[in-house]
């Protein structure tokens, strides 16, 4: 299914785009096409909460919801570098749920099960936002569906580049029991960026440029999976 991707060609030309996001406002989106390979694949990106669910509420009141917009969007600019076609479940900070529903947490859900299976996509990834009472957790991690072995390798080539490319992060990735990762038709992720919870690291995932980190670190774990699927 997966055609082989070199990391190493693509972080050097990737490189420079990056760099250049990480000294300036705006990001610049224009890559060289020699020796950039253009994979014909499609990524669901999900920024978890939204609209009235502000998810996880940092030390200081940040939002989870508005930082997982925020690093969801810019991975979509980096994978689309790439000759990804990315599709958000949301671009802006209004929930997914029905207002008339009953539920609007499982509204929210299926909405976003059901905008995955109409992209019909190669791989999905779940952007949140971690938080815990003891102020002192720290670190990116990511998760995989039980029992899902593509999942499971996807999660661990994203936690390698989490561990490379930032200086917070947790030593594995997790697996557990996601209703959004059991409903995706392909390898899934989740992806908690770190712990608004701990002072520190919440004022680092309010940095412009820590989210850039953050989703080139994501980006690279996309790269390096591919390598590993092959052409399989």
């Amino acid at each position: 299914m997966f055609k082989t991707i070199k990391l190493k060609n693509i972080l050097i030309a990737v490189g420079l785009i990056i760099a250049s996001v990480l000294c300036s406002v705006g990001i610049v989106a224009v890559v060289e096409s020699k020796g950039v390979p253009r994979p014909k694949y499609v990524i669901v990106i999900d920024a978890g909460h939204g609209g009235r669910d502000d998810g996880s509420i940092g030390a200081t009141g940040t939002k989870e919801s508005e930082i997982n917009l925020k690093i969801a969007k810019t991975l979509k600019v980096y994978l689309e570098t790439l000759g990804i076609k990315v599709v958000l479940t949301r671009a802006d900070d209004n929930g997914l749920y029905d207002a008339n529903a009953k539920n609007f947490k499982v509204s929210d859900m299926e909405k976003r099960v059901e905008i995955i299976k109409k992209a019909n996509p190669d791989m999905v990834i779940s952007i949140h936002c971690n938080a815990f009472s003891d102020k002192s957790q720290v670190g990116a991690q990511a998760f995989f569906q039980e029992s899902n072995e593509k999942s499971e390798s996807f999660a661990e080539a994203l936690q390698s580049q989490l561990l490379s490319q930032l200086p917070r992060a947790r030593k594995s990735h997790s697996k557990g029991d996601y209703f959004l990762l059991k409903e995706s038709p392909c390898s899934a992720v989740l992806v908690e960026c770190g712990y608004l919870s701990n002072p520190e690291e919440e004022k680092d995932l309010c940095s412009v440029s820590y989210q850039n980190k953050v989703a080139y670190a994501i980006m690279c774990g996309v790269v390096k999976y591919f390598e590993l699927c092959g052409n399989d």
